[in-house]
């Protein structure tokens, strides 16, 4: 039984995250779509240098965060926000009628264009000294 408590002990270390003593930092913030809360989706941070720690969160009412000990160390990141609807509609939107038993439900249309998640342009700079708190105010409208 010590053996193999042991034996999880030393995976558990492994596996980076709490305790794995890089300087994380927290971090938070809102996500707005048109001066709206994002009510549901995910944002994600990349390194955009060779930094050892990246994160993938909810987001939930407009809001995300990220505790300390699954946190990023200070440096620049590349952001990408992917949007989903509050609810899967099975109606097909070019019958106005769900579809056949056995027919797979189309996935949803992602809400927000492009330029938020697979090009985005997004970044953030985390700083040793807190606050880390990054808020987006995206919109729907092409860039002009």
């Amino acid at each position: 039984m010590i053996k193999k408590l042991v034996i999880c002990g030393l995976i558990l270390s492994g596996c980076g995250g709490p305790g794995d003593e890089l300087p994380r930092q927290p971090v938070s913030g809102t996500v707005t779509l048109d001066g709206k809360p994002l009510e549901r989706g995910t944002i994600a941070s990349q390194p955009a240098s060779g930094l050892p720690t990246a994160a993938a969160v909810p987001i939930i009412g407009g809001s995300y965060s990220i505790a300390r000990d699954h946190g990023l160390v200070a440096g620049p990141y590349k952001v990408s926000i992917s949007g989903s609807p509050a609810t899967a509609s099975p109606i097909d939107p070019a019958t106005g009628t769900p579809p056949p038993p056995g027919k797979p439900i189309p996935p949803p249309k992602g809400l927000l264009p492009e330029r938020y998640n697979a090009s985005t342009t997004l970044t953030a700079e985390m700083k040793e000294q807190g606050p880390n708190t990054f808020d987006f105010p995206l919109t729907s409208a092409p860039k002009k």
